[in-house]
């Protein structure tokens, strides 16, 4: 009897052994590529944790149970009377605050370069930026329980911003990521900088290129527009995209 006893206990044992923890389930979620496995050694540092209680509320201490044990089962998740809904919903609120402040540690940093090289956080939809891997980043450091700080994806290349947009996926808060992590990293990672695009789309009718004056309202509207700014700094020039082929016309616009 007591054989069989330790070999149920052994079976029980190892099955808990083959369960994922609750971060690996978290980050294997759809459109979760881009949250990297925090340390558990960094979730239980007290001191990395300072003022979210305040943020997330009275269930924080169940939240953090959560996130330091095994992910939920399928039967869990079916019932949507339980009270594990909301403190799922915690828990996934109290991991991207402590995944943002993660992230921009050493340890934080290497793990998404690695995600980064891999090209998990997609590429820049300009066409001028060839697939230039993009990076995660919030407009704002606090969660916005309205919805309106959905995380953006910032392109080194173009700087520019562009929405993450995933039919059907789940939404993700700017502030699981912060406004500082993108160019920390670049700077941390300064062989990762690509270098800035100097190609400028240029549009044409019938191969002669449109003339900036047919942009304005009318032809008073662009002589006052250019007589306010006389005095503003000229941009600097930017290469043609695509390239006059040789044998292209040439009007008196492209003088």
């Amino acid at each position: 009897m007591e054989e069989g006893g330790g070999l149920e206990s052994s079976s029980e044992e190892g099955s808990s052994l083959d369960e994922p923890s609750w971060v690996s389930w978290f980050c294997m979620l759809r459109n979760h590529e881009f949250f990297c496995e925090v340390d558990p050694a960094f979730v239980q540092d007290r001191f990395n944790l300072y003022g979210l209680k305040e943020i997330v509320g009275p269930l924080y201490g169940e939240a953090m149970t959560m996130i330091l044990g095994y992910a939920p089962t399928e039967k869990q998740l079916s019932d949507p009377s339980q009270r594990i809904h909301k403190v799922l919903e915690t828990a996934r609120v109290l991991y991207g605050l402590i995944h943002a402040r993660y992230i921009l540690t050493a340890q934080g940093l290497s793990d998404m370069k690695a995600k980064y090289k891999a090209c998990e956080f997609g590429a820049c939809p300009r066409t001028l930026c060839e697939k230039q891997t993009v990076l995660p980043v919030g407009l704002s450091d606090s969660v916005s329980l309205s919805g309106d700080n959905a995380m953006k994806l910032f392109c080194a290349r173009c700087r520019e911003l562009y929405d993450h947009n995933v039919p059907g996926g789940n939404y993700i808060d700017g502030a699981f990521f912060g406004s500082t992590f993108p160019h920390l990293f670049l700077q941390t990672y300064g062989d990762l900088r690509p270098a800035r695009c100097t190609r400028q789309y240029i549009p044409r009718v019938f191969g002669f290129k449109v003339h900036q004056g047919s942009h304005s309202a009318g032809g008073a509207g662009a002589g006052g527009s250019s007589s306010s700014n006389a005095g503003a700094a000229e941009p600097p020039p930017l290469d043609e995209w695509p390239k006059r082929p040789k044998n292209e016309p040439v009007s008196d616009w492209d003088s």
